[in-house]
């Protein structure tokens, strides 16, 4: 099914009502009695892909799902419009899943109430992101969802009944309005030159934040990649772990605290090569004893979201080891820099990411989904550095 503003339905199918004075339309959450209403409008509304009456039933009744309503006067009225939002267990990804307005009712602003009023629910719901579809041919709908936050994210070809391609949509429930004016938030994006520099430029973007000095290019990455790397990995480069990054930002002046379990080398499990898991443990060993020697906090324990959004409040700028997994279905550790907290959603820079020109580039990611991203590994290892400004911060 496609979010759209509907076409223009045909003769045959009879309008709902005349046009309802605007400040007499409630916009509310559907009732199980809204099933006969629900179905007349979506025959009313759409001459494909339509919602069965069935579905509609399951829908009412579904603990994810959520169907919200525009109706004028009673409950007994016709409805003037609906939307359906699903949400998915363990994503903070929701989807409007359908979007209609009774025909005599559009160009009213009601497609617009609706959609603000998904938008509240899937944040309320705990989600962090909001995707639809629509037609590729249904310019007013695209209209639309611009005009929300909405950005064009890829098609899918022969979406619909009728063969026709589906443009997939989606915006970030990110409200930068509700976050406090925390240091973090100065952070500008730098994205890693290569594969291996995750770790280096969520660094660079972090001492950035807390000193403007800071110079975001290759030769920095590089250099930094240099100092902090673990020599190997399961292949390839080395990545670099939570003491030779913390190490590096204390040497350029700056104060840090680490999360990460004390005791075992971090990054041995993925790697089979018995020399490279001892030259792993011996670099990491080396490293957790140049910090020890320094004003470092350690902490053997994860970092948890609470002392995270505290963090970002106390002014510091926290750099997270992540699974890529969650965010690019792909194997490995990724180190990222969360860059605020809205009251429900945080907001991730994350390097790997090339960012549109004009666009932000920060993710947003839920309490719940930070949670399922922030370990990697059979171990299940969580890591996190915390960047504070330091009595020499700077070059």
């Amino acid at each position: 099914m496609s979010v759209t503003t509907p076409p223009a339905p045909s003769s045959t199918l009879p309008a709902l009502r005349r046009s309802a004075p605007a400040d007499r339309i409630a916009i509310e959450s559907a009732a199980p009695t809204d099933l006969d209403a629900l179905a007349e409008l979506e025959q009313t509304c759409f001459t494909t892909d339509r919602i069965a009456r069935r579905n509609w039933r399951r829908l009412l009744a579904s603990d994810s799902a959520g169907v919200i309503v525009a109706r004028c006067g009673d409950d007994s009225a016709p409805l003037l419009g609906a939307a359906v939002l699903l949400r998915r267990r363990n994503s903070s990804v929701a989807r409007l899943y359908s979007l209609a307005v009774s025909p005599p009712q559009r160009g009213r602003g009601l497609a617009d109430r609706l959609l603000e009023a998904s938008l509240r629910q899937a944040r309320s719901d705990g989600a962090a992101v909001l995707r639809l579809e629509t037609r590729v041919d249904n310019h007013a709908a695209q209209q639309l969802f611009r005009r929300h936050g909405f950005a064009a994210l890829d098609r899918r070809p022969a979406y619909y009944e009728d063969g026709a391609t589906a443009l997939r949509f989606q915006r970030s429930l990110w409200d930068g309005d509700r976050a406090t004016p925390d240091l973090a938030l100065n952070a500008p994006f730098y994205g890693q030159t290569l594969d291996f520099t995750c770790g280096p430029c969520a660094l660079l973007m972090a001492m950035a934040a807390l000193d403007r000095r800071t110079t975001l290019d290759r030769t920095a990455e590089i250099r930094l990649w240099r100092e902090a790397t673990t020599v190997f990995m399961a292949a390839g480069h080395g990545g670099c772990g939570p003491f030779g990054l913390a190490l590096a930002a204390v040497q350029r002046g700056f104060a840090v605290s680490v999360y990460a379990p004390a005791g075992q080398a971090m990054f041995v499990d993925s790697v089979r090569d018995a020399r490279k898991k001892d030259v792993i443990a011996l670099v990491e060993a080396d490293f957790r004893a140049s910090l020890a020697r320094t004003d470092a906090r350690i902490v053997d324990a994860p970092l948890t979201p609470r002392r995270l959004i505290e963090h970002l409040h106390e002014g510091s700028v926290p750099l997270v080891l992540i699974s890529l997994w969650r965010l690019h279905g792909e194997k490995g550790p990724h180190w990222v820099v969360v860059s605020g907290f809205d009251g429900q959603v945080f907001r991730v820079l994350d390097p790997i990411v090339a960012a549109a020109p004009g666009t932000d580039p920060g993710i947003s990611v839920s309490v719940d989904e930070f949670k399922r991203m922030a370990r990697y590994g059979r171990r299940r290892h969580a890591a996190a550095v915390i960047v504070s400004k330091g009595p020499h911060s700077g070059f």
